[in-house]
């Protein structure tokens, strides 16, 4: 109980995205863990704060230029302020944006990278590499979402300690029952829905999914998206085409106060990703009971087992996609099966108490260690605006 936490986000409520859902219950969950629990979220200078449903730990939205230099510059700054006046054990980063500004604060870091355009850096220029790598040197921990994520981390060259801990999930909220939603879309309860619910952006393979759907009797599903984005026009084009509109209904953007009774309302779930950390709406969705179809590609196969809580398929392949769907659709027995598994494994797995009892250990580790201020490569980061300096200079 005597940990001090101060958890640093790019993204927080009533931000919609899957690190401001992460950050805003992983400070909750860490709360009867630790002295205290403070969360800060870096917003434009003048932006106003949008009403939010969320309950939680004490929050400071600091306001910042978001250009650079003055963006690193002034988060720096009034977290070096902060810290002054009250101090904390842990600093715990969440996403890439805000990593800079830590250096050298006097506590001690950790980062966790959720983005899977991380992995995309590891193909840039050798002068992105090299800034990358320097994001790394003063982090005393790395954790990430998936594998892949602390591999990729590792590739850069850190060499500290790091952990993959997948996202969690409410198993509270989230939870199979009964939806109003169904008799709202018009849709009867023999009929089966299949939800996507993400953001419709390329890495999660929404066109491809839209080219699996077509692939299947129309008169078998209806289909539900619940997320917006630049793709949308690209599915609408193809569904379409497959004379599927009339079977589809866009949701837009939904907040996840509002989720919950969106899974309950379907019958299968899908993560079509082409790249992928640990899927959020994917636990959430096993949580609810749901059957998962996935792609094999980052945190997904971590949090799903093949034929056991869903049925996995390689990405870019709609044909497979389809295939799997179609047994889905076609086996209600599998259906529940599958569902129930789900379920049983995001309660044991995957609860934010789970991986809030995982995140605190990491936090011990960093305490014990006999060095702060992250030496993972070799630097030494002092409390002054100076830049690192390899011990081995």
């Amino acid at each position: 109980m005597d940990i001090r936490i101060l958890l640093l986000t790019s993204e927080y409520p009533p931000d919609v995205g899957g690190i401001a859902s992460h950050v805003s219950e992983l400070a909750k969950a860490l709360a009867p863990g630790a002295a205290s629990v403070e969360v800060v979220h870096p917003r434009s200078i003048g932006a106003a704060i949008q009403a939010s449903d969320h309950t939680g730990p004490c929050v400071h939205r600091p306001g910042v230029v978001k250009g650079e230099p003055f963006y690193q510059a002034m988060l720096r700054w009034w977290l070096a302020r902060k810290l002054a006046r009250r101090p904390v054990d842990i600093l715990h980063v969440h996403g890439v944006r805000p990593l800079a500004a830590t250096r050298g604060l006097a506590a001690r870091t950790v980062f966790t990278n959720h983005s899977s355009g991380f992995l995309a850096r590891l193909r840039t220029s050798p002068a992105r590499k090299r800034r990358t790598a320097r994001l790394l040197e003063h982090c005393d921990y790395v954790i990430g979402p998936s594998d892949e994520l602390v591999d990729a981390a590792r590739a850069f060259g850190y060499l500290g300690p790091a952990a993959m801990i997948p996202n969690g999930v409410d198993v509270e909220r989230f939870r199979p029952g009964a939806s109003p939603l169904r008799r709202e879309w018009g849709i009867e309860q023999d009929e089966i829905v299949i939800l996507l619910a993400r953001r419709l952006v390329e890495k999660n393979g929404v066109t491809n999914f839209a080219g699996a759907v077509r692939l299947l009797d129309p008169k078998s599903f209806r289909l539900v998206i619940a997320g917006d984005g630049p793709e949308r026009s690209k599915m609408i084009a193809i569904l379409s085409d497959a004379h599927l509109l009339d079977r589809t209904r866009f949701l837009g953007a939904v907040s996840n106060f509002e989720m919950p009774a969106v899974y309950r309302a379907a019958d299968i779930s899908v993560l079509p990703s082409l790249a992928e950390a640990t899927s959020i709406s994917g636990l959430e969705a096993m949580a609810c009971g749901l059957p998962l179809v996935g792609t094999r590609v980052g945190g997904i196969p971590a949090i799903m087992a093949d034929g056991e809580t869903g049925l996995l398929v390689e990405p870019g392949h709609p044909e497979q996609f389809a295939a799997a769907l179609r047994r889905l659709i076609s086996e209600s027995g599998l259906r529940a099966r599958l569902g129930a598994a789900a379920r049983t494994r995001a309660e044991q797995e995957f609860s934010w108490p789970e991986i809030a009892r995982r995140t605190l250990h990491v936090y011990r580790e960093c305490q014990a260690r006999a060095v702060p201020s992250g030496n993972a490569l070799g630097y030494v980061a002092d409390s002054s605006t100076k830049s690192a300096e390899r011990l081995d200079a």
